[in-house]
């Protein structure tokens, strides 16, 4: 509880000041704070605008001018103006532009991306020596950058100085995607693609070989592709996509075994493995794809007829079997199934396959085996009559010379004209390929 002989022992002091000079201070503290706030939206108004110039507008020039003005001592309404007169490729804009470019890195000392433009403005006119020494003191101030790398190594081996450059450019490329790709073009041709030399310089890492398995497909240098993609560690992991789109390159360059060779890396099982010279999954035992089937995969095409399943049970052997039923007067439906297979140049085969059927149509279906590089027939087997026995039909071929993949494919006899009457049901099962 407060008590009363307890307030009158501290001790109180009143000072007294004159009410002018009260009304002075706080008149003059509300216009400094007045003036302070008007100086910060001025310059915080500025530097919003300066970072969302529109340069691609002729008057955004005008309001360059207006922002470097209202705020003189932003860096960035100075980087702002430096790109909108940096892109209008007049001459005389260049020089403002480098000029521009100064004042933001001299308003900004300590900000690498202030000096990066720099080094690009000063170079853009003229000046070597002094876009060199931009880039420099980028990298002084982000020694860990890849794009500070990047920056200065490339101006390096523009300038002829090719070995302190190639290792600013190998430091970028390894640790970013972004320059990967340009870091080993640049390599391909300062090294005469030399793949030892680029990799001596460059790094023999991800990065680096994943650019050089692009390079090299675009120069036709398939097998030293593949070799770059062997090189990449955990690829089957990380690089799925990559490699699903380099065995696709492969197969359109007709390099079918390499194709191969590439997806059974990246096959999650020994099954779904494509091996040269033999038919991977020809009893169905690791089920068909309706959609999205991969290269060396059994190929559907979509449509009503025939309709097409597996059957469980009754098969030749395993558990499955693919049966395919007719019910159509038209030639146009007609479903295709194919499945594509690497093979040997040159080698001789048998081709085997079992069937039931009961169809009982004038047309005939059989089994082809077409060039996969042209797609033109090479052999067929006899027409499958009807028999309610497994039965098989066989045929031998020799693969032309060049020839790394042959197709197999159903094919039908006896249809003319828009009209082909069909009905019954072919069941197949235990697709074989042996070489002689």
């Amino acid at each position: 509880m407060f008590r009363k002989e307890d307030a009158s022992a501290l001790p109180l002091k009143i000072i007294k000041t004159d009410p002018r000079i009260a009304r002075t201070i706080i008149v003059a503290a509300a216009i400094f704070f007045a003036i302070v706030c008007w100086f910060f939206v001025k310059w915080n108004f500025a530097n919003t605008i300066a970072s969302r110039l529109d340069t691609s507008r002729p008057e955004t020039r005008i309001l360059a001018d207006w922002l470097t003005q209202t705020a003189p001592d932003d860096p960035q309404t100075h980087y702002g103006a430096a790109l909108v007169f940096e892109r209008t490729f007049d001459t005389e804009d260049l020089k403002r532009s480098l000029s521009e470019y100064e004042q933001a890195a001299a308003l900004s000392p300590n900000n690498f991306l202030m000096w990066l433009p720099l080094g690009k403005a000063r170079n853009l006119n003229g000046d070597t020596e002094g876009s060199l020494a931009a880039y420099r003191r980028a990298l002084d101030l982000a020694p860990n950058y890849s794009s500070v790398q990047w920056a200065l190594g490339n101006a390096l081996v523009r300038q002829g100085k090719v070995d302190d450059g190639i290792a600013l450019v190998g430091k970028a490329a390894s640790t970013s995607k972004d320059y990967s790709g340009p870091a080993a073009s640049l390599a391909f041709l300062l090294f005469d693609g030399d793949l030892a030399k680029i990799r001596q310089n460059l790094g023999d890492n991800d990065n680096t070989n994943s650019a050089l398995v692009a390079i090299l497909i675009e120069r036709g240098r398939f097998d030293d592709a593949v070799a770059a993609w062997e090189a990449i560690p955990d690829r089957q992991i990380n690089q799925r996509q990559f490699g699903t789109s380099l065995a696709a390159k492969l197969a359109t360059a007709k390099c079918f075994r390499l194709a191969a060779h590439v997806l059974s890396d990246l096959a999650e099982a020994a099954t779904e493995k494509p091996i040269t010279g033999a038919i991977t999954n020809g009893g169905f035992e690791d089920g068909v794809k309706l959609k999205n089937a991969g290269l060396f995969e059994w190929q559907i095409a979509e449509g009503a007829q025939p309709q097409i399943g597996l059957a469980e049970g009754q098969a030749h052997s395993g558990k499955y079997n693919l049966w395919m039923i007719f019910n159509t007067f038209e030639t146009a439906a007609f479903r295709s199934v194919a499945k594509t297979v690497p093979v040997e140049p040159g080698a001789e085969y048998e081709f085997e396959v079992f069937y039931r059927s009961d169809m009982k149509t004038a047309p005939t279906l059989k089994w082809e085996i077409a060039d996969a590089s042209s797609t033109f027939a090479i052999t067929s087997t006899p027409a499958m009559v009807p028999t309610t026995e497994w039965t098989s039909v066989k045929t031998r071929f020799i693969t032309p010379p060049g020839t790394e993949a042959v197709i197999i494919r159903l094919a039908r006899d006896g249809c003319i004209g828009p009209s082909c009457p069909m009905n019954g049901k072919l069941s197949v099962d235990d697709f074989l390929l042996r070489r002689l």
